[in-house]
């Protein structure tokens, strides 16, 4: 997910430089074979895509939103940078609204704010106007359930790990 400006231009440049190693692929100056070159154009196509997507969902926030929909507690970190970006507000500025330094935001939105307590995330709540709609009914689950529910946020948390790895870039030949 872009966060911010300049993760939006790194994105943004990124993206052409794709765009260009795809169209210099189809000349194929290597003389690859077709199994091969398709491979290499397809992983291409794939990172393109998916830089095109965060793109446009960031595009989408800047442009402002009014509500955010939320499917669980363990999206609310998401909810948050979601709202400060619809809101058009900066890292610093949201910073300075609740008595801290950019760094310290740039960290909590890094690590989905796993680490910030419950006070500090009620403060940044409040600094951003976010407040439920309709409510919100609070589900007590059986301890099946709960164990379901246990790893499927393992299962999440290793899915934002790997996310927030650099995604391998296939080898551009040429």
């Amino acid at each position: 997910m872009i966060q911010n400006q300049s993760q939006y231009r790194n994105t943004k440049n990124q993206l052409a430089e794709f765009e260009r190693s795809s169209i210099e692929l189809d000349n194929n100056p290597d003389k690859l074979s077709p199994r091969l070159l398709t491979a290499q154009k397809a992983g291409l196509q794939v990172l393109i895509d998916r830089l095109k997507v965060q793109m446009a969902e960031y595009e989408r926030l800047q442009e402002g939103v009014s509500s955010l929909e939320i499917g669980s507690l363990d999206d609310l970190p998401i909810a948050i940078i979601k709202a400060r970006i619809s809101l058009g507000m900066t890292q610093k500025e949201l910073a300075e609204k609740i008595g801290t330094q950019e760094q310290q935001i740039q960290r909590y939105e890094a690590d989905r704010y796993a680490a910030i307590s419950f006070d500090r995330m009620m403060k940044i709540v409040a600094a951003l106007g976010m407040s439920l709609k309709n409510g919100m009914e609070i589900a007590i689950d059986s301890p099946k359930e709960r164990l379901l529910r246990r790893q499927t946020l393992l299962r999440r948390q290793r899915l934002r790990e790997r996310q927030r790895q650099p995604d391998p870039v296939p080898p551009i030949v040429g």
